[in-house]
């Protein structure tokens, strides 16, 4: 059994949103808060820049905003950039 040891850190998703500007950190486009939790495809979604399933942290400095198409596309691949947050 493979154990876990990524780091879990409380994410509050809007914050990171409001971080990014609500745009996708993947194609830049903007991802209304309307739509959140919606099917569309600008729809914001939390993305782990580094997934989870490949020893990515639960955290702020590794998670974006991400438009639902894009995020969906990434599936479990490490694509975006690592921000630094002071």
């Amino acid at each position: 059994m493979k154990e876990r040891t990524q780091s879990v850190e409380a994410v509050n998703p809007i914050k990171v949103f409001d971080r990014d500007k609500w745009r996708c950190q993947l194609c830049n486009r903007k991802t209304p808060k309307a739509k959140r939790g919606s099917y569309d495809d600008d729809a914001p979604e939390l993305d782990h820049i580094v997934p989870l399933s490949k020893g990515g942290a639960h955290s702020y400095l590794n998670t974006q905003c991400a438009c639902r198409a894009c995020n969906s596309k990434k599936s479990d691949r490490p694509l975006g950039q690592m921000l630094l947050i002071g």
